[in-house]
């Protein structure tokens, strides 16, 4: 069972700590707001990357709810 991968386009202010971090699971869009790549995440590497970066968000933009 995969989760989906979430971003609050209106929480976040574009730090780039997201797409830094796991570029392969978010990227900053045009306007400079981070943009998940995949809505469903099954792979738990991907999961656990996914975690890790919603804990370090400063605005608490990133989560990762049930699919």
């Amino acid at each position: 069972m995969g989760r989906r991968l979430e971003v609050d386009r209106a929480l976040c202010f574009g730090t780039g700590l997201c797409s830094a971090t796991a570029p392969g699971l978010f990227t900053l869009g045009a306007d400079r707001v981070a943009v998940a790549r995949a809505e469903e995440l099954t792979d738990p590497a991907d999961l656990a990357l996914a975690e890790e970066v919603a804990e370090c968000c400063p605005r608490e933009a990133i989560s990762l709810r049930p699919a």
